[in-house]
Order: structure tokens, then C-alpha cells, then sequence
């Protein structure tokens, strides 16, 4: 889209909160209740934090599924989240409930690419799409559109939260254990797409749970080795308190992300700006100029195959 903003291999995010601010106030449209959110990756995440805003009045899927069963579609919108446009599965999902959805939506950085060209309408994020890059921007930008299309964005002083957001840090593992993100809700989204930026910027392993769900699992096969980040925000009975408490108290390592002050949307991007920042600068640390998925080949290559 001309005038948007950029985003390199491994992009700052200083500039995200005017660009934000611009995009909240373009005029979108709006999700009747029942409407079908679609996204793999980070738009995935995105997709669901659908759901959680709306208080499940929409509907998140991965687009497989949906190509799967594209009955789920009858007489419903769906919104197909993707920031290329080029995502295979996208593609076939909005082929398939064609005829059989009331209408579709795309929400992409290029509205010449296929899924644009397949869909009904475009919701067009303002920026250039640059292949491989480290999904900050496209991230934000999407979880916004997002936000606002389903109704529940409400307001967002996008610079306050971005300065609270350097006084908090995750705490990771390269090279070590197993990086854990927790959250509850509007948070979970969040502790997806920090997972997913542990995996492909620093190459290290993660792994990403519901906060309730945490306990019943993954708790068993926890390790000193290991790390765990709990998102506070949207926690109505500090289940994370209590949680990173408890396993510090038997030696394990256990940060708690703070919540802030201020309006759902501002505590969620206080989160995902949280995020960013603590991955970017492990990241830079260690030199990369580049994701560190883009060195490995082979996986790369398995990628690529898969998702286009």
C-alpha cells in the first residue's frame, strides 16, 4: 500500500505506535456475530484473539480446517487473515467456501495477491510486505484489524504502552530448556505469537498454553533447565501470581509479565510490544541481522513446500 510503513528481516518496532495510531482511525467494517476468523502462524494468533474479544461471538479457525470442512462456512462471513496473500491453505479455504459463505473478506498487505483477488472485499494493512521478514509490524498491524473488525478494539494510546513496555522483559533459554509462555484469554494469542517468535528469530525451543491448561500438562515434564513467562493481563483471579509463586518457591524459573492500567486493547498491546522487545534485543545481541530460520535450509525448504 503506498505510504505504508516497512518492514525488514529483523525490523525495530520505535515506529509501531504512529502507525497504529493511523490505522485505528481508518474506517472498517464490522463482523456480525457468528463471523469466521482464518489465519495459520501468526495470523492464527490473531485469529483467535477474535474470539476472545468478542467474547466468543466469532469463530476462529486455522484455514486447513476450514478447507476441510467448508460446510462450517454456510451463510456465514469469513475473514481470511494473511499477511502475503500467498498462504496455500488461505487460498484453498476461500476457494472452497465460495457459494457457501455470505461473503469474504481478506486482510492483507498486498491486495494483488491471490487471496485478495479470490476474496469479496479487502481490508488492506498499511505496509509493504517484504518476504522472510520477523513478523513485528504485519503482527500488530493484523491484531488491530483484527480487534477492530470484530468490534471490540475500543481505544489505545499506542505510545504510552509502547514506553511502559521497555521496563518489562521475558525471560528465555537460548540454547538451553524450554521457553514457556502462558496466558488466559485475550492473553493466550499473545503467549502463541511469542512462542512463535522464540522458534523463528532465536531458534530456540518453546512452547506456548492456556494458563489453566499449563498446571494439567506441561507442569509434569518441567525441568529446572526451563523458563516460564505468564501473562498477567486479563488473569481475573491471578491464577499467574499464584502460579509463578508456587514454582519459585521449588527453585524454578518463573517470570510474571505486568499487566497496565487502561482498556483491554492497551493491556494486550502492552503484551505484544513486551514481546517484541524482548525477542529483538536477545536477537541483535547475538548478531543476527536476518530471522534465524533463514540459515537453515532444510527446514526452510520443508516450509516453504507446506505453507505455499
Amino acid at each position: 500500500m503506498a505510504g505504508g510503513a516497512t518492514q525488514g528481516p529483523v525490523e525495530g518496532v520505535d515506529g509501531q505506535p504512529e502507525v497504529l495510531k493511523r490505522f485505528a482511525q481508518t474506517k472498517l467494517p464490522r463482523a456480525p456475530r457468528g463471523s469466521i476468523f482464518v489465519g495459520a502462524g501468526d495470523s492464527y494468533a490473531a485469529a483467535l484473539a477474535a474470539f476472545y474479544a468478542s467474547k466468543g461471538g466469532c469463530i476462529a479457525l486455522d484455514p486447513y480446517t476450514l478447507a476441510s470442512y467448508p460446510e462450517a462456512a454456510r451463510g456465514i462471513e469469513v475473514f481470511l487473515i494473511s499477511v502475503s496473500g500467498r498462504t496455500a491453505s488461505n487460498i484453498v479455504a476461500a476457494r472452497k467456501v465460495r457459494g457457501i459463505a455470505r461473503g469474504t473478506t481478506a486482510i492483507t498487505a498486498d491486495n494483488t495477491s491471490r487471496l485478495a483477488r479470490l476474496a469479496d472485499r479487502v481490508v488492506s494493512l498499511p505496509m509493504t510486505y517484504s518476504p522472510r521478514a520477523s513478523g513485528m509490524l504485519s503482527f500488530s498491524l493484523s491484531l488491530l484489524a483484527v480487534l477492530r473488525v470484530a468490534g471490540s478494539a475500543g481505544s489505545c494510546d499506542f505510545r504510552r504502552v509502547f514506553s511502559i513496555s521497555r521496563s518489562s522483559m521475558l525471560t528465555t533459554r537460548p540454547g538451553k530448556g524450554t521457553t514457556y509462555f502462558l496466558g488466559n484469554s485475550l492473553a493466550y494469542p499473545v503467549a502463541l505469537y511469542a512462542a512463535a517468535k522464540t522458534y523463528e528469530l532465536l531458534g530456540t525451543k518453546a512452547h506456548a498454553e492456556l494458563l489453566e491448561e499449563f498446571s494439567h500438562m506441561e507442569l509434569f515434564s518441567l525441568t529446572k533447565a526451563d523458563a516460564i513467562n505468564v501473562f498477567s493481563c486479563f488473569d481475573p483471579s491471578d491464577k499467574a501470581g499464584k502460579l509463578a509463586r508456587a514454582l519459585r518457591a521449588r527453585g524454578y524459573e518463573s517470570n510474571v509479565v505486568p499487566s497496565v492500567e487502561g482498556t483491554d486493547i492497551e493491556r494486550l498491546f502492552h503484551s505484544v510490544f513486551v514481546v517484541q522487545l524482548s525477542i529483538i534485543d536477545p536477537a541483535k545481541k547475538a548478531g543476527l541481522s536476518a530471522p534465524r530460520f533463514l540459515a537453515d535450509g532444510e527446514r526452510l525448504g520443508v516450509s516453504d513446500e507446506m505453507i505455499y
